[in-house]
């Protein structure tokens, strides 16, 4: 996909400031998260650095794992999140970030400069509206 004969970049359609936790978050909070902002992925930051990814899937795989025993009020994010993370940069081309996400079965990707830091999420509703957009600028 091309927009004006230029590549599309990550940066173009990435949601900016995702909500983020850090890894010592308890579960019931994450949940609360997941609920209040209506998204099914959550970046992990410590330290400023992106070190993990928690989705509402692995969340609920979290919760029957712990169910009756000792340690479930206590579990936290560490403890569900997918880690290392595979992540992407603003520069990337969109193309490169849909192919990962297909070939790795991911439903969002953390976008992250150069020092780790998190810029964004790029997700496949986001991918959606790219499809959108170039098909409705095929109609035109």
């Amino acid at each position: 996909m091309k927009n004006g004969g230029a590549p599309m970049l990550v940066r173009a359609w990435m949601t900016t400031d995702p909500v983020c936790v850090p890894s010592s978050t308890p579960l019931i909070e994450a949940y609360r998260i997941f609920r209040e902002y209506e998204i099914r992925h959550l970046p992990v930051v410590d330290g400023g650095q992106v070190v993990g990814m928690i989705t509402d899937h692995d969340l609920g795989r979290a919760v029957l794992e712990a169910v009756g025993t000792e340690g479930s009020p206590r579990r936290t994010v560490f403890d569900a999140m997918s880690h290392p993370v595979q992540s992407i940069g603003p520069d990337d081309v969109i193309e490169h970030a849909a192919m990962l996400m297909h070939n790795l079965k991911l439903g969002g990707l953390p976008v992250v400069d150069e020092n780790g830091h998190l810029l964004g999420i790029l997700t496949i509703q986001d991918l959606l509206e790219v499809l959108i957009a170039e098909l409705a600028k095929q109609h035109s």
